[in-house]
């Protein structure tokens, strides 16, 4: 079972607390480019060379963007990679809080196994850092990889999740294309709180 079907009730309701779409252009382009952008928020990514960005198939779980290799969906790939976000607060302030506060959430809705494990840290082509951890221990055997950026008022995440190991070692290069490919936009976070993201997609950037 992948992403598509499993995110769980309390992730995903933290997860459509703060980003709501509006005015898009859904459609799914290869090596696409896209904005995701919300309270707080604004960060670009670009779907890794044979994959795609999809604007349409993640709304009905908050997702504004999702990516699945050239010929596949949302719903049916073995592999995917979503991105996300959420406010820094007292109580989650950090990655590693970030990922305790997941854990805990996995745990409190029946999966006691579930754990992450840092892995390594990379820089992604506009200079920023991205904190990759693993994620094992769900009830269905999937492999996750998150990437979380930490910015001023939010930590955005990018995750890809497989159903079986061998898949996810495959499509771990494609996933480090995707995050070294994030960029904060702080000029692009909306002035109005009541504007509570888009999602934008367009021609792929060079």
């Amino acid at each position: 079972m992948n992403a598509s079907q499993k995110l769980l009730p309390g992730v995903l309701a933290l997860i459509t607390s703060f980003v709501c779409l509006q005015g898009l252009d859904a459609q799914a382009i290869e090596n696409g480019y896209g904005i995701i952008r919300g309270p707080d928020f604004a960060f670009s990514l670009k779907a890794p060379a044979g994959w795609v960005i999809d604007s349409k198939s993640g709304l009905g779980q908050g997702l504004p963007a999702v990516f699945y290799r050239k010929g596949g969906s949302w719903e049916e790939s073995p592999v995917v990679a979503y991105a996300r976000s959420r406010p820094r607060t007292q109580k989650v302030s950090t990655i590693e809080g970030a990922v305790k506060f997941l854990e805990e959430t996995f745990h409190n809705e029946g999966f006691p196994k579930y754990q992450g494990e840092y892995i390594k840290t990379i820089s992604t082509d506009s200079g920023k850092d991205a904190a990759i951890y693993h994620f094992t221990g769900d009830k269905w055997g999937d492999f996750e990889a998150t990437a979380y950026f930490l910015e001023g008022k939010t930590i955005n995440f990018v995750t890809l999740s497989a159903r079986n190991e061998k898949d996810f070692q495959v499509a771990l290069p494609a996933f480090e294309q995707l995050v070294t490919s994030y960029a904060f936009l702080p000029d692009k976070v909306p002035v109005n709180p009541k504007d509570r993201g888009f999602f934008q997609d367009s021609t792929p950037k060079n």
